[in-house]
């Protein structure tokens, strides 16, 4: 059998196939191959990964190698690697909001497991336990706080900020105010990064114990924006028990881990049924999943919310329940929630302080 000519496109090719630990896109899109030339059989590589962790360059390097030595014709691989050097138009690093104490990033590996449903409810149960809070709404293509808060109008602009809306004692931005619900956003990565940076930095937040930023799903441009914009408190992941959901949460887990912000912990959504009728629970996901990964994962479990068609009413009419119905199971298994992530939230605060700018 004749083996294939080397060619550099070979060589990208094979290396489209390593995932940047944490996140979903592979190395090729994301930039860390700066250059590629063959020798022969021999590869030169010059890679350049966005991070000083050296544990992270390891394992760009280990994938890279273990790879490429499956390739046919590969000889002997020349890998320069390292973090890659800050140039004058590169993003600014992390930089604290002023005024916000905390920021918790509420994320999930897959869509549609009510990650926003959470945000919202966890945010307003924080708010009635006294502490100021404030929602961004990050899911750039997706905005659906807009609905499950109500349309209180548009954001106004005060001496080149934005001004949040109040809603139920929320300071809340979301793209979804700006332009609309009915709107699509088709953006390249880049512009998502951009406007995600401007909800952050360019927004009057005012005075915050908690802001709690609902991410898109998934482990893309904007998760990445993020750790790199601010410094995060910590994030919670929503999942569901079912076992695809279970597996990319891992995956949004992970993503956190590599970014070195802390896991606040997993909260299991649509963990079981409760039946209008007979009050009886029924494990409609296989109830559970979520604390079994929590355990294997070493992190916090924060609870079980139930499929309840109060939840789902009050996020459609924009009146959520804990608001709706604040004395009802749901809206109390929303506080305890809230509770365990703010003991979580002030522990992993004393771990990794943060400044504040006043």
């Amino acid at each position: 059998m004749v083996t294939p000519a080397l060619t550099v496109d070979t060589v990208i090719a094979a290396l489209r196939q390593i995932k940047y630990p944490g996140m979903s896109r592979d190395i090729v899109s994301i930039g860390v191959v700066k250059d590629t030339q063959l020798d022969g059989a021999d590869v030169y590589l010059d890679l350049q990964v966005p991070t000083e962790d050296r544990e992270v360059i390891a394992k760009v390097e280990a994938a890279v190698r273990e790879t490429l030595a499956r390739v046919p014709g590969i000889g002997d691989m020349r890998i320069q690697i390292g973090p890659r050097p800050a140039s004058p138009d590169s993003a600014p690093g992390p930089s604290p909001l002023p005024g916000v104490r905390r920021i918790i990033a509420v994320a999930s590996g897959k869509g549609g497991v009510g990650k926003t449903t959470v945000s919202v409810n966890l945010a307003l149960a924080l708010a009635q336990s006294g502490a100021a809070v404030g929602l961004l709404d990050a899911d750039i293509y997706g905005p659906n706080v807009p609905r499950m808060l109500g349309e209180p109008g548009r954001p106004k602009a005060d001496e080149g900020k934005i001004v949040p809306l109040v809603r139920y004692g929320l300071k809340v931005i979301s793209v979804g105010y700006l332009l609309g619900d009915r709107s699509p956003i088709i953006w390249r990565g880049p512009l998502v990064a951009q406007a995600l940076r401007q909800l952050l930095h360019d927004v009057r937040w005012g005075e915050l114990d908690y802001l709690i930023v609902d991410l898109p799903p998934g482990t893309g441009d904007a998760q990445l924006t993020l750790v790199q914009s601010v410094p995060l408190t910590g994030g919670v992941i929503v999942t569901t028990p079912s076992a695809v959901a279970l597996m990319d949460a891992e995956k949004g887990l992970q993503m956190f881990r590599e970014a070195r912000v802390p896991i606040l912990g997993i909260v299991e959504n649509m963990s079981y049924f409760i039946c209008p009728h007979c009050q009886g629970e029924t494990d409609i996901f296989s109830r559970g999943g979520g604390r079994t990964v929590s355990e294997s994962l070493g992190v916090s479990f924060l609870g079980e919310i139930p499929i309840n068609p109060a939840i789902r009413e009050g996020g459609d009419i924009g009146a959520p329940v804990v608001v709706a119905k604040p004395e009802s199971p749901e809206a109390l298994i929303f506080r305890n929630l809230a509770e365990k992530v703010r003991l979580e939230a002030e522990a992993a605060a004393v771990a990794m302080p943060q400044v504040i700018i006043r």
